[in-house]
């Protein structure tokens, strides 16, 4: 064992024959040296994709559907894409299907109760999505924001209507997988079809309970802004209170003041 004397640990060069090169200034930390002094980027010496997963059937993309347990919008609409792009792509080879498959009747029955799996899970989706900006209970304390409640109750009600369109597919679906007398190894989704079949599971009474009572929200709402005009008297009075924090005694903002949001214009996530 030898030890570096400290006066000679700063200035102590290294062989040349093994680097004869040195880097000089500051040293990049994305790119590797090697002994020979030349340097390589990052992504070439270890390969930038590792184990990147790749979607690419009706299956895997059912599988990165998720939603926690205290979620937000982003997170619901993240749920829909996923649900939505599994629809639009091919199903899996039938020997790694979510169930065991052996037969060609049992495959298209193993489709159609997917379909309808999934067509639920989305109208579920529009329905949790329609409730984050709708009121259970318009209280009068409420309709101090009532321009930008309007807005919140029509985009509401436009979730509320996209739910309709796959709680209709998810039904059609349901009746096609009917039509074969055998049960696959799938029993949720079997439950699933038996329940909407004998009308246990029916969600156009509560979709349509969701949308009138959004409407009753809504038509609260635009009563009070046709009588006292948009944006109200008490919107502008507080719109007032936060532009004279702007004035030359207050410090610029970067920002710059706040705006009143945008009507919607009711259009849905996907066409």
């Amino acid at each position: 064992m030898f030890f570096i004397r400290a006066e000679n640990a700063g200035n102590r060069a290294l062989p040349n024959p093994f680097y004869p090169q040195v880097p000089q200034g500051e040293l990049r930390l994305n790119y590797y040296y090697d002994r020979s002094g030349r340097w390589v980027k990052f992504s070439d010496w270890i390969p930038f994709r590792q184990r990147k997963y790749e979607p690419l059937h009706l299956e895997d993309f059912y599988q990165l559907y998720g939603l926690p347990m205290g979620y937000n919008t982003a997170e619901v609409k993240e749920s829909i894409y996923f649900l939505v792009e599994a629809l639009t792509h091919r199903f899996r080879h039938p020997g790694q299907a979510l169930c065991r498959i052996t037969t060609e009747a049992e495959h298209l029955k193993y489709r159609n109760l997917m379909f309808m799996h999934i067509n639920l899970l989305i109208m579920r989706m529009y329905l949790r999505l329609g409730s984050l900006y709708d009121l259970r209970y318009l209280r009068y304390y409420n309709l101090d924001v009532a321009d930008d409640l309007e807005v919140s109750f029509m985009v509401a009600r436009t979730y509320y209507g996209q739910a309709v369109a796959y709680w209709n597919q998810a039904k059609q679906h349901a009746l096609l997988a009917g039509e074969h007398r055998f049960m696959l190894d799938f029993p949720a989704l079997e439950s699933e079809r038996f329940m909407i079949m004998r009308g246990k599971l029916d969600f156009a009474p509560i979709i349509q309970g969701h949308i009138d009572h959004v409407e009753k929200n809504l038509a609260s709402t635009q009563q009070l802004l046709d009588r006292e005009g948009r944006p109200r008297p008490v919107k502008v009075e507080m719109q007032n209170d936060i532009l004279r924090m702007y004035d030359q005694d207050f410090p610029s903002d970067p920002l710059g003041p706040p705006v009143l949001s945008p009507r919607s214009s009711e259009t849905p996530l996907f066409p």
